[in-house]
């Protein structure tokens, strides 16, 4: 069963829960499977189930990777470092940019929706409804899935903690060698 992770960051975000709440029971019947990150103080309406497919909410989750890893789809903000994770473990997503400040979020999103890694709807439009007859019908199609997940990772850098270390590691020998004057240069080469 395909699993949808949907998180708002760490506060979580009302309007990404409030529309993912409305459209568990129709998730649960489709066979999609929800792990919900939503918020420390947000869990009163959160839909509880006993049986069946199932929808996990929880305040918090500090292993990201694990929840990266667990998923096949994300529903969340667009904000840049989770643009960049979402993209280094090719894992799609549904991009709800942030409604308030100068649209960075919608930026930061739309070249991966423009690749074919993503979708993107906004705040006010972010409903049940929505859930159920925009993103539904992608996440229950395993191939479209696997299709967009492949360009999400085209756009990540999965080794970009590699990249930096080599980069200050190079700026710094790089210092050091232009500090020690050269032995074989006069003084007043320098």
């Amino acid at each position: 069963m395909p699993v949808l992770l949907v998180t708002g960051g760490s506060q979580g975000a009302r309007s990404l829960n409030q529309a993912t709440f409305g459209a568990a029971e129709w998730l649960r019947e489709a066979g999609v499977q929800v792990l919900h990150v939503i918020g420390p103080r947000n869990g009163a309406d959160a839909p509880v189930t006993a049986t069946g497919v199932p929808y996990v909410a929880t305040p918090y989750i500090d292993r990201m990777d694990l929840a990266y890893a667990a998923a096949d789809f994300a529903l969340c903000r667009a904000g840049a470092m989770t643009c960049a994770e979402l993209t280094a473990v090719g894992l799609p997503a549904a991009y709800v940019p942030l409604p308030i400040g100068n649209g960075e979020q919608r930026l930061n999103a739309v070249p991966i929706v423009q690749r074919g890694g993503g979708m993107l709807v906004n705040d006010a439009d972010l409903t049940p409804e929505w859930i159920r007859d925009t993103l539904l019908p992608v996440l229950v199609n395993i191939d479209q899935v696997a299709d967009m997940s492949e360009a999400a990772a085209s756009l990540g850098r999965g080794d970009a903690d590699r990249w930096l270390a080599q980069a200050v590691i190079e700026i710094v020998e790089g210092k050091d060698r232009g500090a020690a004057p050269d032995a074989e240069e006069p003084d007043h080469a320098h």
